[in-house]
């Protein structure tokens, strides 16, 4: 009985001595996200989906203005969107025009589209909208900040936000935003 133990520690000890180490495996930076250009997204059914705006809508010219909408499901299945911008503020562009009267109409031909550089890296992860949930999106009016408005008047704009998404295509309906002066009397 002692030599069957003797020779099995005796061959434990050669086959683990015979085994193989694996070589380190280098180091990789991740990063979570696909890259922007990468992948061809399949195109994504907006039923059962709203981009609205909420909050305030009335800014002081000269300071910091910000819209914030949410993109919600108000249907009754879950919605895969495949390529959300981890940078939240670049899944959404802004159109504004220039109104006269908040009773004024938009005009088709005279929406501007607001211009925003996309945050570096640009990277993709798919989000999941299950059945009364949303993702909100706050998108910084710089407009608003660099403009100046003579004491007592305000500027009115017809604001629509759209998704930057090739797989999902969706627009908000038009808001109106007012802009008051900074400057008292």
């Amino acid at each position: 009985m002692r030599n069957l133990f003797a020779a099995a520690a005796a061959l434990s000890v050669f086959v683990c001595g015979c085994a193989q180490t694996e070589k380190p495996v280098p180091r990789q930076r991740m990063a979570m996200g696909v890259p922007h250009g990468k992948v061809e997204y399949k195109l994504v059914s907006a039923e059962g989906l709203e981009l609205r705006c909420f909050g305030k809508t009335t800014f002081q010219a000269g300071r910091p203005a910000t819209l914030t909408f949410a993109l919600s499901n108000q249907g009754y299945r879950k919605v895969r969107i495949p390529e959300w911008y981890s940078n939240e503020s670049d899944n959404i562009g802004l159109f504004i025009q220039p109104v006269a009267s908040q009773l004024d109409e938009p005009k088709e031909n005279k929406w501007v589209r607001l211009t925003f550089d996309f945050k570096k890296p640009i990277l993709h992860y798919p989000i999941t909208l299950m059945p009364g949930n949303q993702a909100l999106v706050s998108k910084e009016l710089d407009i608003i900040e660099k403009m100046m408005i003579p004491p007592g008047e305000e500027r009115l704009f017809l604001v629509k936000a759209e998704l930057t998404l090739d797989s999902l295509k969706l627009s908000s309906r038009v808001i109106l935003i007012r802009v008051t002066s900074n400057i008292q009397r």
